[in-house]
């Protein structure tokens, strides 16, 4: 219940600062700009036909061309000290620039065969042979006899003729056409006339850049099929069917002996047949098999063994009906014709290949692809390190709290992902392929919307750094920064793997992009409760200690995703994300800016930033796309979850040895109560924090007064993990800064 009540107390006393609100709704569209594009690129690109290991070299070239973004961009705006202007400007051209990703053309496409072939079955000399009519590649799987089910569409006729190439394209589209059968030992005639019902369209080389996943034709028992380049197949439905028996030898009927008989049922048979392909068809053409046995499935099992071969009778060339067949399109006639009929069996029982892949100009995409992204990084970079050095230059204005500002920003998160994902599932039906251009509508709409609102923020406190050089290298001289910016580097590694191959790896197990979004909501629920608490969390256990338990619960994580095969799964483990992301980065955050001092801070988060999300988001995805490619995805899951706790534990002891000493000489140096522990401190470290102290004791913040990021709070904590100095006595607080010049001057 106590955690309940200062769960909503923060909350309320956070909401009254009135002087925030343009904060918070400007973290809640910045945030949601970020999440309804970014975790969708990988994607993208894949949908593009940029494999995995470009993938990967993309994911990680990109944050490595930006790594001095921005720390240069940090460095600029302290030296002007009142940056909104160009915030503004940066946030409305990185959400225009993306736009142009839409121009990227599709480099290559893999495209997938339906899930069935399409066979003529006809009678050549006595011998029942099926024929692929070879509208897509098939590799047949091997030469030998093999057992695979077949399914009888209809039957009707071949034709030949030499001279229908050129008329091809106008036969295969006729609505209609007449079969004249003639008997010419029983005076019987028939016209049979087939009206061909509406088809769907045949998908051409551009086309299936669109649809990437083919289905079978549903009408291929009533439509004109092309068997080869001078053969036609035309089907008459209830005309005639074929039967094949087994009383002595099986045998299979084409036609009846009656032309003037009743139509026949038109019935789809299942059959059993054991096929073999003929050894000497060449591999390019269309292969045809023999079917040395077959039987029908609604009749009870037959063994095969011994079975060679299937005889077949041709009933409208017999001699006792001797019937010719004509068939007549438009203008067109065919008279060399013969009886057949039009099969289907699964692809898996005669293909090996259920793909295939087109290469169309793939250079040229990755590298146009590349461009665009570094051209959007450096103004995205820019915009990141201007947009965080605004935050805690406010927070410390205001005494806020970095935490709940952040709150906001996850709501955002929480909203925009998934409505995102939904929007491009919509945008994607019926298409055969992925249309990602809502997530970048949406985020060209969210960062101009973002840029305006950068206009009201109120950065006129903030001056121009006069000793900026100075106060940096001031900064990095403190052992403890250098010690959280290679923690950052690894933990970036870690989140960048997740990052580029999360929603890669989703999409293989079958996850649609609105499971996608989900995922993102989850952890930015999640992170909540985790996002307010963070001040008392941190203020108990340390910067430290959230930053190894991160590194924990990474490990967890990572090991988990591992084993999981249905992508809802996955939100166990998104929940995670609050620990991994909302509380550690918080912590990085926090710890950086307690570092750090007021003309300092655009810098220093520029850098954290930039090793953050580009060193480490670079390495992720360099080291993590070349693992998939030689041990695949779930492995290098493992792989990743073993380094990240391996390097939590080395960071815990290396901690509680080094680190935790120097906390405690900074904390004695900050109360001064000490001076023999004082002395035992780095001798550096403590000459510049006292020069520091001296020097802009009239015009900047002191080294106590520094560590004031947080509004004061009721136990007299701080939210930086450190005592808030704002309940120190003002007495006490001169004593100090008194102590701390006699210092000096000895």
């Amino acid at each position: 219940m106590h955690l309940i009540r200062l769960f909503f107390k923060r909350i309320l006393d956070d909401f009254r600062q009135k002087k925030l609100i343009p904060l918070k709704i400007l973290c809640f569209v910045h945030a949601s700009t970020q999440l309804v594009l970014y975790p969708y690129l990988t994607i993208h690109m894949r949908e593009l036909g940029i494999n995995v290991e470009e993938t990967a070299v993309m994911s990680s070239l990109t944050p490595l061309f930006l790594i001095m973004i921005p720390p240069l961009a940090g460095l600029f705006a302290d030296k002007i000290g009142n940056f909104r202007l160009l915030l503004a400007l940066t946030s409305s051209m990185g959400g225009l620039s993306a736009l142009l990703l839409l121009l990227v053309p599709v480099g290559r496409y893999t495209i997938t065969y339906p899930p069935a072939v399409e066979l003529i079955a006809s009678c050549d000399s006595a011998v029942l042979h099926l024929q692929d009519v070879r509208q897509y590649s098939c590799h047949p799987i091997h030469p030998y006899e093999h057992d695979t089910n077949l399914t009888l569409q209809s039957c009707g006729f071949v034709c030949q003729s030499l001279n229908v190439s050129k008329d091809m394209h106008v036969v295969l589209k006729s609505k209609s056409y007449n079969v004249n059968l003639k008997s010419l030992t029983r005076s019987q005639r028939l016209i049979y006339r087939n009206v061909i019902n509406p088809i769907s369209e045949d998908f051409d080389s551009k086309d299936r850049k669109r649809v990437r996943i083919l289905t079978n034709n549903p009408n291929f028992n009533s439509t004109i099929t092309q068997v080869s380049d001078s053969k036609i197949y035309f089907p008459t439905p209830q005309l005639y069917t074929m039967n094949c028996n087994d009383i002595n030898n099986i045998t299979c009927l084409f036609g009846n002996f009656d032309l003037i008989s009743e139509l026949e049922k038109d019935i789809h048979e299942d059959y059993r047949a054991r096929i073999a392909r003929r050894i000497e068809d060449d591999v390019d053409e269309s292969p045809v098999y023999s079917i040395n046995a077959i039987q029908s499935r609604n009749k009870p099992f037959k063994d095969f063994e011994g079975d060679d071969s299937t005889t077949c009778i041709d009933r409208f060339k017999e001699a006792e009906n001797d019937v010719e067949v004509m068939v007549q399109v438009g203008y067109k006639e065919f008279s060399k014709c013969y009886s057949a009929c039009a099969m289907t069996t699964p692809r898996a029982s005669l293909c090996e290949n259920s793909q295939q892949q087109i290469d169309i100009d793939p250079s040229f995409t990755f590298w146009s692809y590349m461009a665009l992204r570094v051209l959007i990084g450096i103004i995205g970079g820019t915009s990141f390190a201007l947009f965080e050095g605004a935050v805690i230059a406010i927070i410390r204005e205001q005494e806020a709290d970095y935490g709940m500002q952040k709150v906001y920003g996850s709501v955002g998160g929480i909203i925009s992902s998934p409505i995102s994902g939904l929007f491009i599932d919509y945008a994607s039906r019926g298409k055969g392929y992925t249309d990602f251009r809502p997530a970048f509508y949406m985020y060209a709409v969210l960062k101009v919307m973002s840029g305006i609102l950068v206009l009201g923020l109120d950065l006129e406190f903030k001056k121009p750094a006069k000793t900026l050089v100075k106060d940096v290298i001031t900064v990095f001289k403190n052992f403890e920064i250098v010690a959280l910016l290679i923690v950052c580097i690894v933990m970036g590694t870690a989140w960048g793997y997740l990052e580029s191959f999360l929603f890669w790896f989703l999409q293989d197990l079958g996850a649609s992009q609105s499971l996608m979004g989900i995922t993102i909501t989850v952890g930015g629920i999640a992170g909540l409760p985790l996002l307010v608490l963070s001040g008392p969390i941190i203020k108990k256990i340390g910067h430290s200690n959230v930053l190894f338990i991160g590194f924990i619960f990474y490990a967890i994580r990572l090991f988990g995703y591992s084993f999981i095969y249905n992508p809802w799964l996955s939100l166990i483990f998104e929940a995670m994300e609050s620990v991994t992301l909302s509380l550690s980065f918080t912590a990085a955050v926090t710890y950086a800016a307690l570092l750090s001092s007021t003309t300092t801070d655009s810098s220093v988060q520029g850098l954290l930033g930039g090793l953050y999300y580009g060193v480490g988001k670079g390495a992720g995805s360099l080291i993590g796309g070349y693992l998939m490619k030689f041990f695949g995805t779930r492995l290098t899951y493992r792989l990743f979850a073993a380094a990240t706790l391996v390097t939590g534990l080395f960071y815990f002891v290396f901690n509680r040895f080094c680190i935790r000493k120097f906390v405690k000489c900074r904390e004695n140096d900050t109360s001064a109560k000490n001076n023999a522990n004082v002395e035992s401190c780095e001798t550096s470290h403590i000459k510049a924090n006292i020069d520091v102290a001296a020097d802009k004791m009239s015009s900047e913040m002191t080294g106590l007064d520094r560590l004031k990021l947080v509004k004061d709070t009721t136990d007299g904590g701080s939210d930086s993990g450190v005592e808030n100095p704002a309940y120190l006595d003002n007495e006490l607080c001169k004593d100090d800064t008194k102590k701390i010049q006699e210092k000096r001057l000895t």
